[in-house]
């Protein structure tokens, strides 16, 4: 029997091309990452310009979620015995340090990391190695905020400074390193990282160092401009770091926690080490005072 000739054709389904279809998900990745960081600006302005407890929560919240991360990308996956004690020694650092108890925090962060590289049961020694590591990491970066925040007259300032500078020297190196490209800073730790975005992060870092002293009202201009580029080459030294455990354990991103960015260690890899490192500077110069600031 014939088939009618007046059956209905389906159309054809409109297929969008590479480039349109490729413009549309970066626009919508590019639209995650702005909301996902607005909302994480919102949480660190809100807590610090409330204070206790609210900051010392929310350090509480990102450090097991940090350490839960790290113990994840440790294991590849499987988060066990070792990875649950990590969590375990980093919210007893953030706890034991929020309630003032400064030299006990320092020597669970000390002990910890050892502890944790001998008494964990991997099929590698290596990544025992690297599960302890995750207490210096994190708890070191959690002792860090919170020691800042307590224990010095401009803490707070100081917290903020460092996210401010920061988050301009990723803004920076992502805007610049997607308009003008480049060759590759380092392809086999980062393929995605230019040279461009390196030095255009620098760049802003350079603004947000001369912003904040403006806005500030202070004097000591050129100061926060050199001390904003430190902090930035510091941030950047962190970010590939953070490549380098990433690309050991075949992971493209710590974690699924903060959309647009991967994990909440893909987002604040530039700030961990900064905030170690003017923790520890502070607690050598003996506090951050307003003419540091």
């Amino acid at each position: 029997m014939a088939r009618s000739a007046d059956r209905t054709i389906a159309p054809e389904p409109a297929i969008a091309s590479p480039a349109t279809a490729g413009a549309a998900d970066g626009s919508g990745k590019i639209l995650i990452r702005l909301l996902s960081a607005t909302v994480l600006t919102a949480l660190v302005a809100g807590s610090l310009y409330f204070g206790w407890p609210f900051f010392h929560l929310l350090i509480f919240g990102a450090a097991g979620l940090m350490a839960w991360e790290w113990a994840a990308l440790c294991s590849r996956g499987r988060v066990a015995g070792g990875g649950y004690a990590l969590i375990a020694v980093c919210l007893a650092i953030v706890g034991l340090a929020s309630f003032a108890m400064s030299g006990e925090a320092s020597l669970v962060l000390i002990l910890g990391a050892p502890a944790i590289a001998v008494l964990a049961r991997t099929d590698r020694m290596s990544d025992a190695v690297w599960l302890g590591a995750g207490v210096l990491y994190v708890g070191g970066a959690a002792w860090g905020a919170i020691a800042l925040f307590d224990m010095y007259r401009d803490g707070a300032w100081a917290v903020a400074w460092i996210f401010w500078v920061v988050a301009l020297t990723d803004i920076g190196a992502f805007l610049t390193g997607r308009a003008v490209g480049g060759s590759r800073l380092a392809p086999r730790l980062s393929p995605n990282k230019t040279w461009s975005g390196f030095f255009g992060g620098l760049a802003f870092a350079a603004v947000a160092g001369l912003l904040f002293a403006l806005a500030a009202d202070r004097p000591a201009a050129g100061f926060h401009i050199a001390a904003a580029l430190v902090v930035s080459l510091v941030a950047q030294g962190g970010d590939l770091f953070e490549s380098v455990l990433k690309r050991r354990y075949g992971a493209k991103d710590s974690g699924k926690s903060v959309p647009g960015h991967g994990g909440l260690l893909d987002r604040v890899d530039g700030v961990v080490p900064v905030m170690i490192l003017v923790a520890v500077l502070a607690s050598l110069r003996g506090g951050v005072e307003t003419p540091w600031l």
